[in-house]
């Protein structure tokens, strides 16, 4: 799987780097996300979530 970036670090899937591990993720479109497809995620500050519902990522499961 290729690396997949996220800044939701309180998410349990969240690890070092803004990568996420989870083993499926699902993608909304562009007109729920916020960021430019071409953004350097990599260096974006930790965004934490308190519910799937703050989150672009259906995937996002609290840590």
């Amino acid at each position: 799987m290729p690396d997949v970036n996220c800044t939701v670090d309180n998410c349990q899937y969240w690890t070092s780097g803004n990568l996420c591990t989870a083993k499926q993720i699902i993608i909304q479109t562009d007109d729920e996300g916020g960021v430019s497809p071409n953004a350097n995620l990599q260096n974006l500050a930790g965004t934490p979530a308190d519910s799937v519902d703050e989150t672009c990522c259906q995937t996002f499961k609290a840590k």
